[in-house]
């Protein structure tokens, strides 16, 4: 019985560790945050085992979950004393490295829907249940997040 745990919450690492680490590092910021946060979700897991109704419930737990771990970070007297660094985060092209950091000035509540949105696909009925907020906040979330980036992104790759 041990074995087939261990093998299930295997799976499920390997089903969501990438997804998990790219949320809790636009949400906070650095590498290290990061990894404490996926550690801790997966933790949460193991000890909790919870059910759930299909793998979309299941997607949206693992986000709600290291949404709210970021949070409890960032409220962390000591963090709010340290000064993000910028991380040398390997990408293919020079637009992909420029959109993220641009993404990563953010305000967070604006990376989490863009994130959500562009990279997990998420619609904003979707994104409204998982951050527990209204449908008309996230878009405008979403609305004030894209004018950002296009103001600051705008004519920065037509120099090259």
């Amino acid at each position: 019985m041990q074995k087939q745990k261990e093998k299930y919450i295997k799976e499920i690492i390997d089903k969501y560790a990438d997804m998990v680490y790219r949320v809790a590092l636009t949400r906070c910021g650095t590498i290290e945050n990061a990894e404490d946060i996926f550690q801790e979700v997966f933790l949460k897991f193991s000890e909790k085992m919870p059910k759930f109704e299909n793998s979309e419930h299941e997607k949206a737990w693992f986000i709600r979950v290291t949404i709210n771990l970021t949070k409890n970070i960032k409220s962390n007297n000591w963090n709010k004393k340290v000064v993000s660094l910028d991380e040398n985060i390997p990408f293919e092209e020079k637009e992909e490295s420029d959109v993220f950091s641009v993404v990563c000035e953010l305000p967070t509540n604006y990376k989490t829907v863009i994130y959500l949105s562009y990279y997990e696909g998420y619609k904003v009925r979707e994104i409204a249940n998982i951050m527990n907020a209204n449908e008309n906040t996230i878009k405008t979330w979403l609305s004030r997040a894209r004018e950002i980036l296009k103001e600051k992104l705008e004519g920065g790759f037509e120099d090259e």
